[in-house]
């Protein structure tokens, strides 16, 4: 019997070593954060806005559950957070000493700051670039805020990113409500911009797969949402260099504590025990544009065209869930009436297909109605000419990870509010058949 020599032994060793490293997949993990206070300097900002915002800011990064976080009450301008970058790197030198206070504009940081601050992985510094709030036109309050917020890596001092929120608000009422209604756009935004940063991207790995569906590790531990999508990663290694490619799409359609259930969408390759996955940042809606022939009824009957836009949320849903459209019929007897719809659709996942239905109440107002009444608006309620009831069904097809294509039926009838008058103010409705396309956002 012959002996296999321990050279060859050891080598085999190294070669099942190197192939486990290779092909063991990726999970991320919660990483430690630091958080500032709002950097304002340069701007009249309200101090009850500052401390909405800062409270908004800090909730997000809790909501995505990727973190663990402790805040810090000092606040930088923007023109800080270099200098502080610097600092960091100096600290790695020996003859560097940190003065008992260092200060970066008007904030003050202690050596006992600056040492819970190294024990962090990650530190979070949100800064307002521009402010403006002010009274336009004659007519309305308007606010737009421009808010930085730059990730540092404390190992090395290094930028990790930067993520860019610019909201504006709007009312006739208050500038309080204006400023309030930039702020409240902030969270979404934040969210997003976060996860667009790879490092921040969640990836996990297959656990278990059959009939189309797949456990995945990680759930509302680490932020994960229904309505999530997550790429399916295909790994090779060639001579030594890996190359990933995204190969396939899932749909998160279940969450747990610690695990996941997913639709596969779509995939070039075999899905199993281990597969790769990482996240795929999404705004957390899908936009639709479509166009409609309309053959509506009222005392005449006829037909004429409708083009639209819907907007469809998906972060936080799956089966069921929330829209809204705005539609506009090309009919100069009506004088163009304008539809804003809100309901629900319901949608079945087969592959790259989904089919659903959808319905919503829908109100109503025509271009020249609103126009004349914009002159003479005080607040910010809305005007309606109608109200009335919207429902269809529709069969799309995915072609590719961003973007479907469909046909749709719908249903429409608007009950005119003044209708005694006629013309403009008169009930319509009736089918709509047509097609459109879905940009995933």
């Amino acid at each position: 019997m012959k002996r296999i020599p321990t050279a060859a032994i050891v080598a085999l060793l190294l070669v099942a070593a190197a192939t486990a490293a290779f092909g063991q997949p990726e999970v991320s993990e919660k990483k430690e954060i630091a958080i500032f206070s709002l950097g304002f300097y340069g701007w009249d900002i309200p101090q009850e806005t500052l401390g909405t915002i800062d409270i908004d800011i800090q909730r997000v990064f809790l909501d995505l559950g990727r973190f663990t976080i402790f805040g810090m009450e000092k606040r930088f301008s923007t023109s800080d957070v270099d200098q502080f970058i610097t600092i960091l790197k100096q600290m790695k030198e020996s003859t560097f000493v940190l003065p008992e206070k260092y200060q970066f504009g008007e904030a003050f940081l202690t050596e006992a700051d600056f040492n819970r601050l190294v024990g962090s992985f990650i530190i979070a510094v949100p800064v307002v670039t521009s402010y403006n709030s002010q009274y336009v036109d004659g007519k309305e309050w308007r606010t737009d805020i421009k808010t930085n917020v730059s990730f540092i890596n404390v190992a090395d001092g290094t930028m990790i990113g930067i993520a860019n929120v610019e909201t504006q608000g709007a009312s006739r009422e208050t500038q309080y409500k204006s400023v309030q209604e930039a702020i409240d756009g902030i969270p979404m935004q934040l969210q997003y911009e976060i996860r667009k940063i790879s490092q921040f991207q969640n990836v996990t790995r297959v656990l278990a797969s059959g009939l189309g569906g797949v456990d995945i590790q990680l759930g509302s531990n680490m932020g994960i949402k229904k309505g999530d999508e997550y790429a399916i990663i295909e790994v090779e290694d060639l001579d030594g260099y890996l190359d990933e490619r995204e190969v396939g799409l899932i749909l998160i359609k279940d969450v747990g504590t610690t695990r996941s259930k997913g639709t596969i969408l779509f995939s070039k390759a075999k899905v199993e025990r281990d597969t790769q996955l990482r996240e795929i940042p999404r705004l957390g809606s899908d936009m639709a544009v479509y166009a409609h022939s309309y053959s509506y009824i009222d005392e005449y009957m006829g037909s004429s065209f409708v083009i639209g836009a819907r907007a469809e949320m998906t972060r936080g849903f799956y089966n069921l869930r929330p829209y809204a459209a705005v539609q506009a019929v090309l009919d100069s007897d009506m004088l163009f009436p304008i539809n804003a719809i809100v309901g629900g659709q319901y949608s079945v996942f087969l592959r790259r297909l989904e089919l659903g239905g959808r319905a919503g109440v829908a109100g109503s107002t025509n271009i020249i109605v609103r126009l004349l009444q914009e002159e003479f608006s005080t607040d910010d309620d809305e005007w309606f000419t109608h109200y009335g009831v919207s429902a269809g069904a529709y069969l799309s097809y995915l072609v590719s990870r961003d973007f479907k294509v469909f046909a749709e039926a719908q249903f429409d009838y608007m009950l005119g509010i003044l209708d005694p008058l006629g013309g403009a103010f008169s009930s319509y409705g009736g089918l709509q058949l047509g097609v459109g396309a879905t940009f995933k956002l």
